[in-house]
This record gives structure tokens, sequence and C-alpha cells, in this order.
């Protein structure tokens, strides 16, 4: 399954895979904000959220400073 993130092509060889899997898998941690082909996700809907190939991940992290 080949699927955008970030705007960069990822290759996972998984037919199935679900939002949060993804974020282990790639070790992003628990406070990020996730847009699936651009819609926002709920985090508690992650865990019930398929991801199929040819979708776009956009995984934003806060940014501390000022």
């Amino acid at each position: 399954m080949k699927i955008s993130v970030n705007g960069e092509i990822k290759e996972f060889n998984s037919e199935r895979l679900m939002l949060n899997e993804l974020l282990e898998e790639m070790k992003f941690g628990k406070g990020v904000a996730v847009a699936l082909n651009e819609t926002f996700v709920l985090r508690t809907s992650y865990a019930k959220t398929d991801i199929n190939d040819g979708d776009r991940l956009d995984i934003l992290s806060p940014v501390q400073g000022g």
C-alpha cells in the first residue's frame, strides 16, 4: 500500500492499516493532529479509521516557542 504522509510517498506491507497503527509504526507521539484526505480526524477515532492505498495524510506536531 502506498500513501502520502506530509507530502512524501510511503510504502507499507500491510493490506489493512488503521490510523493508530500507522502513527505507532512511524513513531509519532500522541500529541499530533491528523488530516486524512484533507479532513481532520478526531483522536478518539484513530483506532477506527482505515487507511487505504492512495490516501493522503497530513500529520502535524505542536510547536512551542515565541
